[in-house]
């Protein structure tokens, strides 16, 4: 016997799925944005560096929940 699909649990893989290629694409955005900047500081290279770090936080986290 089949089990009846749980809507819930499909629309938040969906979502949590989404939001993880949403930040690989940023975060590959911005080491191209970084790759081509030239900084006048470091405060701004810091800035983009913590974007990015976030952006693999949120994918790192998906790969948690799937364990």
């Amino acid at each position: 016997m089949m089990s009846k699909p749980n809507i819930r649990d499909d629309f938040s893989y969906f979502v949590r799925k989404n939001e993880t290629y949403k930040a690989v694409k940023e975060a590959s955005i911005s080491i191209a944005c970084l790759q081509d900047d030239n900084f006048e500081n470091t405060k701004e290279l810091d800035k983009d560096l913590e974007h990015i770090q976030k952006q693999l936080t949120i994918v790192e986290n998906y790969f948690k929940e799937q364990e």
